[in-house]
């Protein structure tokens, strides 16, 4: 089911799974990535990652089933991503409002008396037969 709160921006998703990486794996983590640029780090796994680090529920099964031994590549962290739950479109409301039938009727009468009035402004326009 769609809920706003399971949603967030790319860049969200990244920090959020970065600070839960970091908070598993320790100092593993941090010496894992000490001698690469975090600028490149951040676009590659977000080029990498994409819309699945934009929906809590995918990043926390990823989260879950990673190796418990060492931190993934992006590539494996996308896998995890692909195998975590679909993300769900947003549903569109399905029920639209009718008029009432006193604002039909209104419309009804206000379409009369508006061709009534173009009727009366057009009538000297009319071509002779």
């Amino acid at each position: 089911m769609w809920n706003a709160n399971d949603f967030c921006d790319a860049e969200s998703g990244f920090d959020y799974v970065f600070s839960k990486m970091n908070a598993i794996y320790g100092a593993t983590f941090a010496n894992h990535w000490r001698d690469v640029d975090p600028n490149l780090i951040r676009q590659v796994w977000m080029d990498e990652c994409g819309r699945g680090l934009t929906y809590r529920p995918k990043m926390d099964y990823a989260l879950q089933h990673m190796n418990p031994d060492r931190p993934p590549s992006a590539l494996a962290f996308k896998k995890l991503l692909m195998d975590g739950p679909r993300i769900p479109d947003k549903p569109e409301t399905l029920i639209t409002r009718q008029p009432t039938l006193h604002e039909r009727i209104a419309t009804e009468k206000a379409k009369v008396e508006a061709l009534a009035k173009l009727r009366e402004m057009t009538q000297h326009l009319r071509m002779p037969k």
